[in-house]
């Protein structure tokens, strides 16, 4: 039976090559899945007939793979220069993206010495016979690479922006969305009192990323530490906020937890946004709380800024 199942589904779908079967696992969603095994969320679903984006914990899903016939006729034209098109909207980011290159490296094939681009503009986003040109390059004679702090924080918005727009996040849950825009802002610089993404503090880290998601909170770690609902730290789930008494009496510290006591923060120490364990020594002595902002209703949050700023005055 499973050998006449097999012969239909190769002349059912002639293009698809099963790589792998996967079990869902808790907090999986087809989204993850799908960037996981870089395939679409589409081609999922195609694959084991799924009719929806919902899936239950320790369903088997069969992973597709793209012929291989494919990717050999790409080959044949894999020395031949390429280059694309400059479309209304598009960003370098979105291009290097596209063609699994770097923002640094199609700046360098291209000349250019900004991000500004215009429609209708010709990109050259693979040389001819490229590889083959580097490994002639002497040791002494490398091409040095751009790259600076500006232009990594450049990137880190222009990706953000791009993941913000994008279809699919509608298909993840708030607190998948929220952890994803955390991580995505990870090794950004630290700056004490800082408002943008050159040097921000934890406190704005943390605001930053809820606004992302549609939650807007106070600005200081302080204030922060009286939103919500109190959470034990055993019950700790993905999204929290998590404080510390760092070089004041009150909330002075304040990060997202990730799960397996981690979580991530704009950290004094680290000078960047980092990953770290709630058990780490330095942190473990000086965590006083936590605090559940997600799935308490707008309202009740607004009504506790409001409280806040009333304190304040």
């Amino acid at each position: 039976m499973s050998k006449i199942f097999v012969f239909l589904i190769i002349i059912l779908f002639p293009c698809l090559v099963f790589a792998q079967t996967y079990t869902v696992k808790k907090g999986d969603s087809i989204y993850k899945i799908a960037e996981k095994f870089n395939v679409s969320v589409n081609e999922i679903k195609k694959a084991n007939n799924l009719k929806s984006n919902k899936l239950q914990i320790g369903m088997k899903l069969q992973i597709p793979e793209k012929n291989e016939k494919k990717s050999n006729s790409k080959s044949i034209n894999e020395n031949k220069p390429q280059y694309h098109t400059v479309k209304k909207g598009e960003t370098l980011y979105r291009i290097a993206k596209k063609y699994n290159i770097s923002v640094d490296e199609l700046k360098r094939l291209n000349s250019l010495s900004s991000n500004k681009l215009r429609t209708g503009q010709k990109l050259l986003v693979k040389a001819q016979n490229d590889t083959t040109q580097n490994l002639s390059i002497r040791e002494n004679e490398k091409v040095p690479t751009i790259h600076s702090a500006k232009l990594d924080i450049e990137e880190k918005k222009e990706e953000l922006e791009e993941i913000k727009a994008s279809e699919n996040i509608s298909q993840l849950s708030i607190t998948e969305r929220l952890l994803l825009f955390a991580k995505k802002m990870l090794h950004l610089p630290y700056r004490f009192g800082g408002n943008s993404f050159s040097g921000f503090d934890c406190s704005f880290f943390v605001k930053k990323v809820y606004s992302m998601v549609g939650i807007e909170l106070p600005r200081s770690a302080r204030e922060q530490f009286t939103m919500g609902v109190p959470v034990k730290k055993d019950e700790l789930q993905p999204g929290d906020l998590v404080f510390f008494r760092t070089y004041a009496k009150f909330p002075s510290h304040v990060g997202i937890y990730l799960g397996d006591n981690l979580f991530i923060h704009a950290s004094t120490r680290s000078k960047k946004v980092t990953i770290d364990s709630l058990e780490a020594p330095y942190y473990l002595s000086r965590f006083i709380g936590a605090k559940r902002i997600l799935g308490i209703d707008k309202e009740s949050i607004e009504k506790a800024i409001e409280e806040v700023k009333k304190q304040e005055n």
